[in-house]
């Protein structure tokens, strides 16, 4: 906070260098907040100064410790100091904070203002499952903090519009497109040796990057060293399962380019991602419009924020562009580095020094501790188009400003030009809109190491301040197969093809199931777990506005309505405490659901049950779904007060038509009778304006007036009922159930109902399938049986599979010498007799079983029922 600020505020702030104090408000006695002041970074044309150096001038971080923090740092094994926050608003949230690796309190620096950056998508292609699981996460928790617990939030996240993967990808699109264009004027044979020469250089490149396993320490190493092997080893079995996946899909590639071998297009298509790679080798230096690498960026930007609103998550309050930043804001910010001595330039580039960051007392790699940085880390630290020449005082130094090559967006500084480090572009935004700490910092799992703890490096270092984020939030990984889900794996799941299958509900409803800061598995089970609980709780709504529009609360109050007012204040308690211990929604979920269904006795003990108090519970529970982003589950439709007598009508003419098509003998006086009182509802609908309704209001009077004048049996009045609950209801958005001898309707979403149908219907087809599949088993089994039980005993080892084992026989066919004229030993000769007298045994069975018509007729028709039965196997697959 800004000294000029604290001092508004009453605040005492000592000058630098100061001892730790305590800062208060008059006489109040709780710290209130941090004194932390960033220098100023040199004004733009100022004269450049020689950087102090440790032991020469330099100066460390300042001192926090009471200055809004508790006056000791908190110390966790194998981890950095932390600085615990203390003075603003706390409501007993314990939340992990990836910092300490423990959940802590948690408690902001200013009463209830929040400041939160979340890092955002770098937009190079459309944003995965992978991606949804981290924002909607954050989304979820930001709703908590300011809808449940009354934070002041100010939620910022960044887009990452300048970075080697863009670069990389928009340069490839348009290398390729003309590609495709020099394509049209050559042959089918100059094309195919193209894609051969790309999938070649594809697999070459892959094989080049197998893991190398890495090698044990001897014995007698000292820890630190047994450490290190163990975390390259965990690492080594990730990368190799990883490149065995790469290298299955590499087949897979060659498969498809030669299936694809007599056309270009398709040639084209099959051999797109290594064309790419191969055309962005040999011509990347090229690509000089850099509206190219704009103009990518701001389509994949474009489509991260519908995909987002398609989610139902909140907008940022701000959302920062690293190429906004460009105006030489980003420059200075990595000039007072490398003034202030953290960075230094090389042929170019300028890298963050570890060793000076460690020397003027800060703490690298706070939130994954280490003492040195693994190729695959570094790789993914510093980008695909790294420097090549690039000369470093320390192999872990990272870019902070990367010299540009020739097909390279490039911005002018004092070492050339050039373009930012990844990690350097979240401490410029972060600091500009939040200044000088967040509260709050998150991100997905796979960013702590590097990114955040390259800039959290950075940060600290620019500010002069040990601790820049106060909490650190780390989402889980989302896996899928065992693998986490990422672009380099191509075992994505983009968000649009997700929401082809599933709600944007379900999915989130999905995520509060799981823990927030673990890694879930992408599944079937998963999504169905969570489609259940929507079901459950759909139902439950569109019950209770049913059921209040009828007969209730007969009885009187008693044990029943007094246990379900305990089990809602038991609820709203379990609520509290499960969102106060690190968000664990899912027990959330699991009180929720557990309400709902102490709920359900009273709609089976209607009209005598109350259900003012099943009203509270349900408002209770809306209420809290609601806070947590998942709304919908009480559909709200316009003009509801027409819609309910109609739809009423239309389901009770089709119930009075259902039974009376039951019923032994056909009364067509009284189904006339039931058509016709139904007639002024019908009527009101049209006026009311509910066209839809009105319409297949009357078609289906219509209908049931002709096939009773046709007469036409019940089970066509049967299936025309089905067709009103199937057809009819569902496009005009209503769910219709039958329940005995009544009936239940709600409003529900048409595509939701519709894709319900839909996977009801797929789930039956597959049943029928593995009832057939099943059958066709058991018939093979049963021939197979049968058609060696129809060999008869005495030729059992002259011919088949024995036959030249063994040489001569006794009378029942049992082998007495082998083929080379030996004697059958007794043991065997036993053996042996145990198999004739089972087959003989067989053998007579069979013939029972074949009866008249004999074994050879029966075993033709066990074969015609296989044929049948493979027919109807293969009908299904077509």
């Amino acid at each position: 906070m800004e000294v000029a600020h604290l001092r508004r505020l009453g605040l005492a702030v000592a000058p630098e260098g100061s001892p730790p104090v305590v800062l208060r408000r008059g006489s109040a006695p709780a710290p209130r907040a941090a004194a932390a002041v960033p220098p100023p970074a040199p004004p733009a044309g100022a004269a450049r100064q020689a950087a102090p150096r440790p032991g020469a001038g330099g100066h460390g971080p300042c001192c926090l410790l009471g200055c809004g923090f508790a006056p000791e740092a908190v110390e966790r094994q194998g981890r950095a100091p932390w600085l615990k926050p203390q003075g603003g608003f706390d409501v007993g949230l314990q939340a992990v904070n990836s910092l300490t690796n423990e959940k802590e309190p948690f408690v902001p620096l200013d009463g209830k203002k929040i400041r939160w950056y979340t890092c955002g998508p770098t937009v190079y292609d459309s944003a995965h499952m992978g991606h949804a699981r981290t924002f909607l996460s954050f989304d979820i928790l930001r709703r908590v903090m300011s809808n449940y617990f009354g934070y002041e939030v100010s939620y910022q996240i960044n887009i990452t519009d300048i970075d080697d993967k863009i670069i990389l990808r928009s340069r490839q699109k348009k290398l390729l497109a003309d590609f495709c264009k020099e394509a049209e004027g050559q042959d089918l044979a100059a094309v195919k040796a193209a894609v051969d020469s790309a999938v070649d250089f594809a697999g070459k490149k892959l094989l080049a990057k197998a893991p190398k396993e890495p090698e044990a320490p001897p014995q007698g190493a000292p820890d630190k060293a047994k450490q290190e092997y163990e975390k390259s080893r965990l690492e080594y079995e990730t990368l190799k399962q990883e490149h065995g996946l790469k290298l299955a899909q590499h087949e897979e590639l060659k498969l498809k380019v030669t299936q694809a071998a007599d056309s270009k297009a398709a040639l084209l298509e099959a051999a797109r991602d290594p064309l790419m790679a191969k055309l962005d080798k040999e011509r990347g230096h090229t690509v000089t419009d850099h509206s190219i690498f704009d103009a990518h960026a701001r389509h994949f930007e474009d489509e991260y924020f519908e995909d987002m609103d398609a989610l139902g998550i909140l907008r940022p309050d701000v959302t920062t562009r690293i190429s906004t930043y460009m105006d030489g804001r980003v420059q200075k910010f990595i000039e007072r580095l490398e003034d202030m001595g953290f960075a230094y330039e090389s042929n170019g580039s300028v890298y963050f020094s570890i060793d000076d960051f460690n020397k003027q007392g800060y703490n690298y790699r706070k939130l994954v501790p280490a003492t040195s940085t693994s190729e695959a880390e570094m790789a993914e630290g510093e980008g695909a188009l790294a420097a090549e020449d690039a000369e470093k005082r320390n192999k872990n130094d990272f870019a902070v400003w990367k010299k540009s090559k020739p097909g390279e967006p490039a911005w002018e500084s004092r070492w050339g030009p050039g373009r930012p480090g990844w990690h350097i572009e979240c401490s410029v935004m972060a600091t500009d809109i939040h200044r000088e700490f967040l509260d709050i910092h998150a991100g997905g799992e796979d960013l702590r190491f590097p990114h955040h703890d390259n800039e959290m490096a950075q940060s600290e270092a620019y500010l002069g301040r040990p601790q820049w984020v106060n909490y650190f939030w780390h989402a889980g990984h989302l896996s899928i197969a065992g693998l986490k889900m990422s672009k380099s794996l191509k075992n994505f799941i983009t968000i649009r093809q997700a929401l082809q299958v599933h709600t944007s509900r379900q999915l989130r409803l999905m995520f509060l199931m799981q823990q927030w800061d673990k890694s879930m598995n992408y599944s079937d089970q998963a999504i169905e777990m969570a489609k259940a609980e929507e079901r459950k709780l759909k139902h439950f709504f569109g019950r209770l506005k049913f059921h209040l529009r009828g007969q209730h609360s007969k009885g009187s109050p008693g044990d029943r309505e007094k246990a379900l007012a305990e089990a809602l204040k038991a609820c709203e308690d379990a609520v509290g405490a499960s969102l106060r211990d690190n968000f664990t929604t899912a027990k959330v979920v699991e009180s929720l659901s557990r309400l709902v269904s102490e709920c359900l006795p009273f709609f089976d003990a209607l009209p005598d049950a109350a259900l003012e108090p099943v009203s509270k519970a349900a408002a209770f529970v809306e209420r809290i779904f609601g806070i947590l982003g998942v709304e919908g589950l009480d559909p709200k439709v316009d003009n509801e007060a027409a819609w309910i007598p109609a739809l009423d009508a239309f389901a009770g003419l089709r119930q009075d038509v259902r039974q009376l098509a039951r019923a032994k003998a056909l009364d067509v006086a009284a189904i006339n009778g039931a058509v016709e009182r139904s007639a002024p509802a019908a009527e009101l609908a049209a006026k009311a304006g509910l066209e839809a309704c009105a319409a297949a209001f009357g078609t289906f009077r219509t209908d049931i007036l002709a096939m009773v004048k046709e007469g036409k049996p019940a089970g066509e009045l049967l299936r025309r009922c089905d067709e009103v609950r199937d057809k009819d209801f569902v496009a005009l958005g209503v769910r219709l159930e039958d329940r005995g001898d009544g009936f239940l309707w709600m409003f529900d979403d048409p595509e939701a109902l519709r894709r319900e149908l839909r996977e009801q219907a797929e789930k039956a087809a597959a049943a029928a399938r593995d009832k057939i599949a099943n059958r066709l088993a058991l018939k093979r089994q049963e021939l197979q049986a049968a058609e060696k039980a129809a060999v008869q005993p005495a030729l059992l080892f002259r011919e088949g599979p024995d036959a030249a084992t063994y040489g001569a026989f006794d009378e029942s066919g049992l082998p007495t010498k082998l083929a080379g004229g030996e004697e059958v030993s007794k043991s065997l000769s036993k053996q042996l007799a145990k198999q004739l007298a089972k087959q003989q045994k067989d053998f007579e069975k069979l013939q029972k079983q074949a009866g008249e018509g004999g074994v050879d007729a029966f075993l033709e028709k066990l074969r015609k029922e296989v044929g049948e039965l493979e027919a109807q196997v293969r009908g299904q697959q077509a």
